[in-house]
Order: structure tokens, then sequence, then C-alpha cells
């Protein structure tokens, strides 16, 4: 996968912490790691709201779907 370059700026307490566990040349791997796991807590904090949303509709899709069905199969019936 193509990397791309970037110039960022950090707090140097931080720096030095990751580098004291990653070492001097690890910085861009830790950087790089956590990013993905921000980026996939993200997605699953998204999908799981999407979900939630869903699932809270279910039963008023249900009702409606419902009295749709009634109303049409007591048109049928006259």
């Amino acid at each position: 996968m193509p990397n791309t370059r970037l110039n960022i700026t950090l707090p140097t307490h931080i720096v030095d912490d990751i580098k004291a566990l990653y070492g001097p040349r690890g910085l861009s791997q830790f950087l790089e790691e956590a990013a993905q796991e921000k980026l996939a807590d993200l997605k699953k904090k998204a999908y799981r709201g999407l979900i939630e949303g869903y699932q809270s509709t279910a039963d008023e899709t249900v009702e409606v779907l419902k009295k749709i069905e009634n109303a049409v199969t007591e048109k049928r019936d006259v």
C-alpha cells in the first residue's frame, strides 16, 4: 500500500514517550497503529449507532406494515 509523507507537530513529551517505548525509528509505526485503532473504534461506534437506530424503529415498522396489510386485505374483501 502506498504511503503518504506527513509533517505533523506533537507535544515533545508525547514524542519522547513514544520513542522510549518504540525506539527512535518507531514513531511512524506507533502513529500508524494508533491511527488504525482509532479509525476502527470510530467505525465500530458508527455502525453500532446505525444498528441501534434500525432496531429502535423495527417494532414501529412492523406495526405500520401490519396496518398496511390490513388495509389492503380489507379493500380486497369489499
